[in-house]
């Protein structure tokens, strides 16, 4: 159904929903605009799931892949982290690749305001999102530039140039949700691209699945769950990096200072020490990258 909205979008935004919702000293992340950026189905079950107990939304959420939940909600965590230390930093653009739902502009619109921000996206999925910024806020933000791509006719760094990019100034960009939805050309492609049409100490997070989670050596509901919605959003999990493989994919692609969070690290940092019995899925993981100035 190529008409949709993302599926993958909607269902992950009722999940930062979801983490904003606990209590404050056991929640990761809160999200607290991801519930007035959904569709008006996924707040229906939203409401009908309300009165339910939290430990009752834990186990079906856990049916469909062990530490899921968890994973989603430490990655909003690190990304907003990366963020917000990056803004602090002096980068000056902004840029969401497979933008989505994101509600970083938003969320954190003081800490962005001197900060050029680009959400790319595919025409349709953004027009939506478009339309429920302006019902939630009254009208359009004007602290982002919308920049529609189809990534299978258009140019990205041709789109991005059009809006207002500049290709020198020190840029942070981030792929959330993105790497395992592309061939493993298309992925090198994007990051070689933003490595070279971007400023000095340009960087870029994102986060990836294991190869061996799609080829069976690592077993997980959460793939098979993840290729059953191919059928009805058709979104399939195409690529995934081998573990521990991630710093030299994304060397040989012109980054540097690159800094690998596999599950065990993001527990470490943030689970153990305010949630140390919730799992966290051994199937997923995120890598930062800072681009190497001696390759152009």
């Amino acid at each position: 159904m190529k008409n949709l909205a993302s599926g993958t979008a909607e269902g992950t935004a009722y999940m930062r929903y979801y983490e904003s919702l606990r209590p404050t000293k056991q929640r990761i992340c809160n999200d607290y605009l991801a519930y007035h950026l959904t569709a008006w189905w996924v707040k229906l079950v939203a409401r009908i799931c309300a009165p339910l107990p939290s430990s009752f939304m834990d186990r079906a959420f856990e049916k469909k892949g062990r530490g899921v939940s968890g994973f989603l909600a430490v990655r909003t965590r690190v990304f907003d982290d990366f963020v917000l230390e990056k803004a602090s930093a002096g980068m000056k653009q902004f840029v969401i690749l497979g933008a989505g739902l994101d509600s970083r502009p938003y969320r954190f619109a003081q800490q962005l305001n001197d900060i050029k921000i680009f959400e790319v996206d595919h025409p349709l999925s953004q027009e939506v999102k478009k339309q429920r910024l302006s019902r939630y806020f009254g009208e359009l933000p004007g602290n982002v530039n919308y920049v529609p791509v189809d990534f299978t006719i258009d140019n990205l760094v041709e789109c991005l140039e059009k809006a207002g990019f500049d290709l020198c100034l020190p840029t942070m960009f981030t792929m959330e949700g993105v790497s395992m939805y592309l061939p493993e050309e298309a992925l090198r492609e994007t990051l070689s691209l933003i490595q070279i049409n971007s400023g000095p100490a340009s960087c870029v997070i994102l986060d990836y699945i294991f190869a061996a989670a799609l080829d069976g050596r690592l077993q997980s509901r959460i793939t098979r769950h993840m290729n059953s919605l191919k059928f009805i959003f058709n979104e399939p999990v195409l690529f995934g990096i081998e573990y521990g493989q991630a710093q030299s994919f994304l060397c040989s692609l012109g980054f540097d200072q690159v800094e690998d969070f596999p599950p065990q690290k993001l527990y470490e940092l943030y689970f153990k020490p305010v949630v140390p019995n919730r799992p966290i899925s051994d199937v997923y993981a995120i890598v930062t990258a800072v681009k190497c100035d001696c390759v152009s």
